[in-house]
């Protein structure tokens, strides 16, 4: 009985969620998003729809700290898929995507109303990324980046990839670092919400319904320098600091 309750409970929030994503259109259209991303007037709206797709999920999320408004590259750590709605729900930040992304049927209608941020990448260009990254930055957008590079079960942070935090350097603008983590309702860390390894999307996203409700904490550290300093630098600190600010999540000391 309880395993039919939990089923029904899935389709039915699966069911939500695809009317959501038909708001999600329908709201990109009236914000002009799916037409001229990028305008400042639009991230209220994407906010909203990204707090709403959270809500469907059963996501609950606590922020600990306030961030700077002004301008800033933004690192997180990366656990799963549902760090960009997380991040995306309470920031104004726009997230990078390999350019391949931008021919996906559905998904990169939404990824374009949402201001997702096209990449070229290729073999050992990491210096054309980073300028491509410090455009934005100077033209006044937040980006985001996964220093990682993958993600993780949440437990520790991976090595950092040091070369992509030169795009800070080149537009001089601080950085902005975030920790989170997924726990359960004991207070431990959440096993449904990594998302790796051999996982398909929507066997995980099936997962996650499942779930009655899966806690998130977001906590926001203090923007960092980069003056004075270059990217292998400025990444090692700020990895050192990510690591003593996960394992206080962790522990639930963060305050």
């Amino acid at each position: 009985m309880l395993l039919n309750a939990q089923n029904m409970m899935s389709w039915l929030r699966l069911a939500r969620l695809g009317v959501h994503i038909g708001e999600g259109f329908a709201l990109g259209a009236a914000s002009g998003a799916l037409f001229f991303p990028h305008k400042p007037y639009q991230q209220p709206v994407i906010k909203f729809w990204q707090q709403r797709f959270c809500h469907v999920l059963g996501l609950k999320i606590t922020v600990h700290g306030e961030a700077d408004k002004r301008p800033a590259l933004w690192v997180s750590n990366h656990v799963s898929w549902l760090d960009i709605p997380v991040i995306g729900a309470h920031f104004s930040v726009h997230f990078l995507s390999k350019s391949e992304v931008a021919s996906w049927p559905v998904v990169r209608h939404l990824a374009k109303a949402a201001g997702t941020l096209y990449i070229k990448r290729g073999s050992g260009d990491a210096q054309s990324v980073s300028s491509q990254m410090a455009q934005h930055l100077q033209a006044g957008r937040s980006v985001l980046f996964f220093p990682e590079g993958t993600t993780t079960d949440g437990k520790a942070l991976k090595r950092f990839y040091h070369k992509l935090f030169h795009a800070a350097c080149l537009a001089g603008t601080d950085i902005q670092p975030v920790v989170l983590c997924y726990k359960d309702q004991q207070g431990n860390l959440n096993r449904i919400a990594p998302f790796i390894g051999d996982d398909e999307l929507g066997e995980h996203l099936f997962k996650v319904l499942k779930e009655k409700h899966i806690q998130v904490e977001v906590l926001v550290l203090p923007r960092v320098s980069v003056y004075g300093k270059d990217q292998r630098a400025v990444s090692e600190e700020i990895q050192a600091m990510m690591h003593d600010a996960l394992l206080s999540l962790h522990r639930g000391s963060n305050n």
